[in-house]
């Protein structure tokens, strides 16, 4: 293990300049009560995530509930369920697909 750490770190060093770190990226689609959605988007984005879309629902729909899509780091997204719903007193919800790697 430390020829392997020693050989990677040792290379990278050496090629700063053609070496890009990624990093696994996953989609998001968080279902919350709409009076919940800025402390939401305010979550995602300390999450390093960026928020794609916000689709608010009406004042006639019965289920009050808006959909947040993005995209966020799989390492800021793991035990986010918890997190959710503390900020949502258990009103949120949200599904993760993975998407790619990104810088």
């Amino acid at each position: 293990r430390a020829a392997a750490s020693y050989a990677i770190s040792t290379t990278m060093a050496q090629n700063k300049q053609h070496c890009t770190v990624l990093e696994p990226t996953m989609s998001l689609e968080i279902t919350v009560p709409k009076e919940m959605v800025g402390s939401v988007l305010s979550d995602v984005t300390t999450r390093r995530g960026t928020v794609a879309d916000v689709i608010m629902s009406n004042e006639n729909d019965t289920h009050n509930k808006s959909l947040v899509r993005g995209q966020v780091p799989l390492v800021e997204i793991l035990g986010y369920a918890s997190s959710l719903r503390s900020l949502t007193a258990g009103e949120g919800a949200f599904s993760a697909e993975y998407k790619g790697h990104s810088p």
